[in-house]
């Protein structure tokens, strides 16, 4: 501001001379100085929102145990990358889990369903191997196996123990079925050719009671080797057999011995082998000389009772028909009938009635379907019966003396139907095995002793009297004929006369042919009655046939 424009107009002089005099002027753009608290309130809440944006989620992950876990130094991994660590560890109102709250990267938010799962990593020896050994320095810290699909959710319940697969590991998980667990673990290992190419994954008893639910893992690419027709057994153990080549031993792995295992192979069949079907459910064998041999999972049982010496018939002992394997016995009992005031001896088998061709139902129905199939089932056996279908026992091995139930077509068996009256539909039986010889060879003895051997050899005297008188007739017309035949004619039927003197006295109720014939007889009974008690005797003792009688 210059000095002409402060001083006042009209003061030329006076005391008023040289005072300057202020100027105000509005100005139209604010100061700079304000951008410095705007700039600073910006960048504020640009990092606000940046952490916000960067920050992962929180979860609550519900344990049955806190063991190994401390609230901000337990990690959460995931393939061994650090995703998460734990702020809170506290227990549930009622004491019975605990409650974990952790956050989580961002990147595992897309990850958060109702399929991932939480388990504590700690140092443990399984079937499958040692884990863990990391955690010995490090400490305990939780895994996580993410996964995109299902519903997402923030709460989670943590495993009990580390999955034997997930979802990161390539390869295919098979059902099996088995009617006991064994020695198979989860973590045993999954053969093919003794090649370990998977493990057991879990298992668990089906609702009915009756079977073992087991799920192995195949890893890739062996998992493409099973087909629909491939068969799985229990490789535990030592598999031997003894076949007409010799014995053959199949031995597995030392650790499949002492944990247990599973193996497969896909065997040549007349069925096509097809790709597995998802809701394909596979027998799990005993073992592997199982697998050679036809099985059914439809099964009806059936009732016996025998009116002999059961000596040697326990249960697994087998069921027959002209020697084709149908099932085996399940139980042998021994009952009083309070009616009758008789002993009886009932015997329950299993068949397979597809082996004998029959209709085969769904082996886990109890009604509907499957009731018509053994109602179907039972007609036809009706009608086998009705042709003299029966059950008898059999001895299966002289060496042991170990029974089987035989079925077979009895021609003279009495007529007789299924009973349905029990629990268990009746079939009738008949004798077998040596006790039916010895009822032949009794039956053959007793109509030999019926025959009429004094009749027939009084009427045979009696026209041989009458011969001879025809004869004395002849000799004495003969008495006429020709001197030069006389002679002749009479030398021959003096021999005549002789032959026929012999004959009377060779068939005399007083002549030794006819005493010979009796004690014949009397020999052939004891006969019969000494073979009777030896097959008592070797039903009881068959070693007797080895070592002698003691």
């Amino acid at each position: 501001m210059s000095s002409d424009e402060s001083r006042p107009q009209g003061s030329e002089g006076g005391s008023g001379a040289g005072v300057p005099r202020a100027v105000v002027r509005t100005r139209s753009w604010p100061s700079t100085v304000w951008l410095i608290p705007l700039v600073a309130a910006f960048m504020g809440i640009y990092l606000a929102w940046w952490a916000w944006s960067e920050q992962g989620p929180t979860i609550t992950i519900v344990f049955h145990s806190a063991e190994g876990l401390e609230a901000g130094k337990t990690k959460i991994r995931y393939k061994d990358v650090e995703v998460g660590l734990v702020e809170t560890v506290e227990l549930t109102q009622d004491l019975s889990q605990v409650v974990v709250t952790a956050s989580l990267a961002k990147e595992l938010s897309g990850y958060l369903t109702e399929s991932t799962r939480f388990w504590v990593v700690r140092a443990q020896v399984s079937a499958g191997g040692v884990s863990g050994l990391e955690t010995v320095l490090s400490g305990a810290y939780i895994a996580v196996d993410p996964s995109d699909t299902g519903r997402r959710t923030r709460r989670f319940e943590g495993l009990s123990k580390a999955p034997i697969v997930t979802s990161d590991e390539p390869g295919t998980l098979f059902s099996l079925r088995a009617e006991e667990l064994g020695s198979i673990q989860v973590g045993s290992p999954v053969y093919y050719r003794w090649l370990r190419v998977g493990q057991v994954a879990g298992y668990s008893l089906d609702e009915n009671g009756r079977h073992v639910d087991i799920q192995v893992f195949v890893e890739s690419p062996h998992d493409q080797r099973v087909r629909s027709t491939t068969r799985f057994w229990n490789a535990s153990g030592l598999d031997f057999a003894l076949t007409a080549e010799g014995l053959q031993i199949d031995t597995p792995s030392i650790v499949a011995m002492a944990v247990g295992g599973i193996a497969f192979e896909t065997p040549p069949t007349v069925t096509v082998a097809r790709d597995v079907a998802e809701d394909m459910v596979f027998e799990l064998y005993p073992n592997k000389q199982a697998i050679r041999r036809p099985r059914y999972a439809f099964k009806q049982r059936f009732l016996l009772h025998f009116d002999e010496s059961i000596a040697g018939l326990v249960p697994g002992s087998p069921v027959q028909f002209r020697g084709f394997k149908l099932g085996e016995v399940l139980d042998v009992d021994l009952r009083l009938d309070p009616r009758t005031n008789e002993i009886e001896i009932p015997v329950v088998i299993e068949i397979e009635p597809e082996r004998m061709g029959l209709a085969a139902g769904d082996p886990d129905a109890r009604e509907g379907a499957s009731g018509d199939v053994r109602e179907a089932n039972l007609e036809r056996i009706e009608q086998l019966v009705a042709r003299g279908l029966r059950a008898r026992l059999v001895t299966g091995n002289l060496l042991t003396g170990q029974k089987a139930v035989e079925f077979d077509f009895v021609a003279s068996a009495r007529p007789a139907r299924v009973a349905s009256t029990g629990t268990y539909p009746e079939l009738p039986t008949a004798h077998g095995g040596l006790e039916a010889i010895t009822d032949r060879i009794a039956s053959i003895v007793d109509k030999v002793d019926r025959l009429p051997l004094e009749s027939i050899g009084r009427e045979l005297e009696r026209v041989l009297t009458s011969l001879s008188s025809t004869l004395g007739e002849m000799e004495r017309l003969a008495g006429t004929a020709n001197d030069d035949l006389v002679p002749g004619l009479v030398s021959s039927l003096a021999k005549l006369e002789e032959a026929i003197g012999s004959a009377d006295a060779l068939i005399s109720p007083d002549s030794n042919t006819a005493r010979d014939v009796e004690q014949l007889v009397r020999d052939l009974s004891k006969a019969a009655q000494s073979l009777r008690l030896l097959t008592e005797r070797l039903e009881q003792h068959p070693e007797e046939l080895l070592r002698g009688k003691r």
